[in-house]
Order: C-alpha cells, then sequence, then structure tokens
C-alpha cells in the first residue's frame, strides 16, 4: 500500500507512537487525577510528562498552558467560544477550514458575532489591517491550508494582533511537526492542533496551548479530580478546561511521536517533505491531463481533465494508493482556486513517504490517464 492522505491522518507512526501506547495501556491504564493508587499515578505522570513535551517542541510558557482535547476540532471550538465576545467582529482567512468557519457561523446565525475574510494574497499584513473596525477583537487562522500546504507566516499574524491589541487563535493543524513554531518568537493566544498528523500521535487527541492559564467563558464542566465541593469549574488550566476522564493512552501516543520529532527535528523533517513535494510537483505537472493546483509543504493537489476527483481516487484506491478526493473540509479554499464544484485530488506527505512510493504514485497517475482515456468524460 503506498499511504498519500497524511493531511487527514499520519500513516505509518514511529516505533516510539507504538511502544508509548503499549506501555500506557498496559503500566498507565489508571484514572488521572482521580484515584492515588500507582496506576491513576502513572497516567497522570505519562499526561503530564507529555504536556512537558508539547510545552518544549513549541517554546510555550508553561506545561500547565497544554489542554487536551478529542483534536484540533475540539480545539479551535474551545478557543473560539472561550474567548470570542458576543458583538465581536472576527477576521479569519480565506482558505479557512470548517473547523473555524462552522463554529463561528453557528454564533453569527445566533445574532452574537460577525465575522470577515482576509485575502492571502499579496500583502497579508496590509490586508488584515485594512479590514480591522473598532469592534474587531480576534483573528483566527491557520498556519498553512489543508488543500494547497499554502502558508500563513505566524510572524506576520502575530505582528498584526499585538499592533492593534487583538486575540489571535491559531490552527496548526498542517503544520504542527513540519514546521517551526515558536511560540516565544511569534506569540499567539492559543495555538491549536491534533496529535494525529505531523506529531505521529494516534486520532482521539489534540490539544489548545492557552498563553493566559485563567479559565475565561465555560467550554465544557464536568469532574476535574480536584476542587470536587465547588459546583465551578476550576479557574485555572488546564483543569478549568478538562472535565472528565483523559484518554491517557492516546496523550502517550503523542508523546511518543513528539520525542520522535524533537529527535529528528522539525528543520529536518520540514526539508525532506519539501523535496519530496517538489518531486512529486514536477511529475504531476508533466502529466498532460493533469490540472495542477498551487501545492506545497507536504501537499498536492491537482485534477485530471474532465474527470471526477472522487473517480480518480476511487481507481487509485483499487491500486492500493490511499489519497482524498473532494473538499477536504476547506470549502473557502475551494471557492479560491475555482473548484467547489469539483474538489481536488489531494496526496499529502510525510517524512516516512519514499522516492520509491512517489514514481510509482506517478506511473499510476499515467496509467489511469490511458484507461480513462476511452470513456466518455460525461460518464465518469
Amino acid at each position: 500500500m503506498i499511504y498519500l492522505d497524511n493531511a487527514a491522518t499520519s500513516f505509518p507512526k514511529p516505533k516510539s507512537t507504538y511502544s508509548a501506547l503499549w506501555h500506557a495501556i498496559k503500566f498507565a491504564s489508571g484514572n488521572a487525577g482521580r484515584s492515588s493508587h500507582k496506576l491513576a499515578q502513572a497516567a497522570a505522570d505519562t499526561i503530564y510528562n507529555t504536556r512537558e513535551a508539547i510545552a518544549d517542541l513549541f517554546h510555550a510558557d508553561s506545561p500547565e498552558g497544554v489542554v487536551f482535547t478529542y483534536n484540533a476540532t475540539h480545539a479551535l471550538n474551545m478557543a473560539i467560544k472561550s474567548y470570542v465576545e458576543e458583538g465581536a467582529h472576527v477576521l479569519i482567512s480565506d482558505i479557512e477550514h470548517n473547523a473555524v468557519i462552522r463554529p463561528l457561523e453557528i454564533q453569527r446565525e445566533r445574532g452574537s458575532l460577525i465575522y470577515d475574510t482576509f485575502s492571502t494574497d499579496g500583502d497579508i499584513e496590509a490586508n488584515i489591517s485594512s479590514r480591522i473596525r473598532p469592534e474587531t477583537t480576534c483573528i483566527i487562522s491557520t498556519l498553512q491550508s489543508n488543500v494547497t500546504g499554502r502558508i500563513i507566516p505566524a510572524d506576520i499574524l502575530s505582528r498584526v494582533a499585538e499592533k492593534y491589541k487583538l486575540t489571535l487563535i491559531l490552527d496548526a493543524s498542517q503544520l504542527a511537526g513540519h514546521g517551526e513554531i515558536n511560540l516565544k518568537r511569534t506569540p499567539c493566544d492559543v495555538l491549536c492542533a491534533p496529535g494525529h498528523k505531523g506529531l505521529f500521535g494516534i486520532q482521539g487527541v489534540g490539544f489548545a496551548i492557552f498563553r493566559d492559564l485563567k479559565r475565561r467563558k465555560s467550554f465544557i464542566e464536568g469532574g476535574s479530580g480536584s476542587d470536587s465541593i465547588d459546583p465551578r469549574m476550576p479557574s485555572l488550566l488546564p483543569e478549568g478546561y478538562e472535565a472528565g476522564t483523559l484518554g491517557a493512552p492516546s496523550i502517550a501516543s503523542l508523546r511518543g511521536g513528539v520525542e520522535y520529532v524533537k529527535k529528528r527535528t522539525v528543520e529536518e523533517i520540514s526539508e525532506q517533505i519539501h523535496g519530496m513535494t517538489n518531486r512529486l510537483i514536477d511529475r504531476i505537472s508533466s502529466i498532460n491531463e493533469a490540472e495542477l493546483y498551487p501545492s506545497g509543504g507536504g501537499i498536492v493537489s491537482f485534477n485530471l481533465k474532465g474527470r471526477s476527483s472522487s473517480l480518480i481516487a476511487s481507481m487509485l484506491d483499487e491500486k492500493s494508493i490511499c489519497v482524498r478526493s473532494g473538499l477536504h473540509c476547506a470549502p473557502s479554499a475551494h471557492k479560491k482556486l475555482g473548484t467547489l464544484n469539483r474538489g481536488t485530488i489531494r496526496a499529502s506527505l510525510s517524512c516516512f513517504t519514499t522516492v520509491k512510493e512517489l514514481d510509482l504514485f506517478y506511473k499510476s497517475i499515467r496509467n489511469i490517464c490511458d484507461e480513462v482515456k476511452s470513456v466518455p468524460s460525461s460518464s465518469i
């Protein structure tokens, strides 16, 4: 099998992920913060050690600012619904994922906020500045598009937010593990990321890194393992946002993945992925039938002229090649590309992708082009 769907979830994982997961299931299966026995304490240690590893990787001020979630969508909902006040005006990029658009849209429908987009073309800093109103309170932006791989520089976003005294919420779903993110150099109020993509954890874990340790509007309530007599959630993080039992095994797997990234270094992984991406771009662009869209950073989006993206993905699956087709939960990015009615075929790489796999993928696309030539495009 050739796996090129790493923008959805990474596969395979490094050995350190599997080892950490197995160890947690076998030796740290207690309920962290709920009991004082050894298994519960082992789970608590596992969780805290992962907080430390994440804080270190992203140069965060404190491990206590690392709040664990189920995924990046959960983290973004937490950040948006905790920080964005009623009546606010919010700016988002024009290539956002539904994990940002939908939480804002439901609040807009309720009449509690307004949101607009800023263009990611040209001078991004000027584009954002021109859209700011007196009532603007927040900027929410991805750091890398999951459709094109386009990077929105964190230093620009951080600088504008500081200049205008705005809250800054960043979505690092695609960049985390693939590109440098230093919260000391480019601070933000909340950085959200999944554990199951470039950080090589298993599905079921994500996190939000908060700059401020004070809990704001309540997002979720329940048992926190401390201050049980108080009917309110704790006022400080991470407990203030972590209601209920945390998934210690999935969190442990994330630590295994983070340790792999730290050992290899983000710089080395980024360089490898960029080299492989350029190789695939060159190969796909040599195919006459291919419509190649702006791509980079481990993501290559394209179509075959007159053919359905879902059909091509299905034909690739029959050849044991995994890609994703459609809108990738990011309709705004496809509107910008002009592919809203069609979507794209997306091949997304990781540092485990090999040159041989890319060459076989290229040959398979060429073969598919030959296979569909004799079939009228209207029928497929």
